[in-house]
């Protein structure tokens, strides 16, 4: 586990509201079309996926802003494209990384939970999945760093 601060990075990204019990029509489908777009618009793809939850609580029917984006560096042109651009500002964070399957997402949250109540930190209420490695047939090869905003 450990604190750091995350630079601005400048993505291509989707957003929405959603739920836990409602997030999973976007798995494997938004990320996929942000891909295919930035190629089309000759973006230059700097980082993994990222999902950036904003207000989720862990509770299945609690709806929070869910944003999906994809770091590029900014174009010096126009683009056409459903997808818009933005900053992610300057994010401070605990994070752990997560080597294997997604149902281990839960633990790693409680872990960092813990270790955030234990330093007696201010939670942001953003926390953030950054998909480093992602094996959809050999769900124990995924690499994830999940990082829970925090106050300073």
């Amino acid at each position: 586990m450990q604190t750091k601060t995350i630079q601005p990075i400048h993505v291509l990204y989707f957003e929405t509201r959603t739920s836990f019990q409602e997030i999973s029509q976007y798995v494997r489908v938004e990320a996929r079309k942000m891909y295919q777009d930035a190629i089309r618009n000759e973006l230059e793809i700097t980082g993994p996926v990222y999902w950036v939850y904003e207000g989720a609580d862990g509770r299945p029917d609690t709806v929070f802003t869910l944003t999906i984006a994809l770091p590029v560096t900014p174009p010096s042109h126009t683009i056409d494209s459903p997808y818009q651009l933005k900053q992610l500002e300057t994010f401070q964070c605990i994070s752990e990384e997560l080597y294997g399957s997604w149902d281990g997402l839960v633990s790693t949250y409680g872990a960092l939970f813990g270790e955030i109540m234990s330093q007696k930190l201010g939670m942001s209420g953003q926390s953030r999945e950054i998909y480093l490695n992602m094996d959809f047939e050999n769900p124990d090869r995924n690499i994830t760093e999940v990082q829970v905003g925090i106050l300073k």
